[in-house]
């Protein structure tokens, strides 16, 4: 499944780049997020509840920047499992300069799904990622305005 999309945020791109690529400030903005545990300088994991179609629990994921270039980019590969599930994600940022102020924020995600979860088809899996997009791309905005 493929993901992309672009909004807006008040904040300058350097504190943008700087709270999306912290993982104790990323990972304050996810959902349903816990017991976080940064294992080094790109690596980190966390527990998320997950409640898809009636496939609901806890999946334990774990998180790595693969390429950064502040400011402006990073891309990360995420990979979790739990409730007899995998999910497998890569997503990318990129940061410009919004004319008058503030920050352009495009994004991909690209999500391999595995086991249980797969089986509820991509439609419900659309209507859920964009469910949780939504609700991410809101908690950054209150947390940088």
């Amino acid at each position: 499944m493929h993901y992309e999309g672009s909004f807006e945020v008040a904040a300058p791109k350097e504190k943008v780049y700087a709270f999306v690529t912290d993982p104790a400030q990323v990972t304050s903005i996810f959902p349903d997020a816990q017991d976080l545990r940064v294992v080094g300088a790109d690596t980190f994991s966390l527990k998320v509840k997950v409640g898809v179609s009636f496939i609901r629990g806890v999946m334990d994921v774990k998180m790595t920047f693969v390429e950064r270039r502040p400011p402006a980019y990073a891309k990360m590969h995420a990979k979790g499992s739990g409730m007899s599930s995998t999910v497998d994600l890569e997503n990318a940022f990129t940061l410009e300069d919004r004319p008058g102020g503030g920050t352009v924020v495009r994004w991909t995600a690209d999500a391999k799904v595995g086991g249980l979860m797969a089986n509820v088809g991509s439609r419900m899996m659309d209507t859920v990622s964009a469910k949780y997009v939504k609700e991410i791309i809101g908690a950054l905005n209150a947390k940088l305005s």
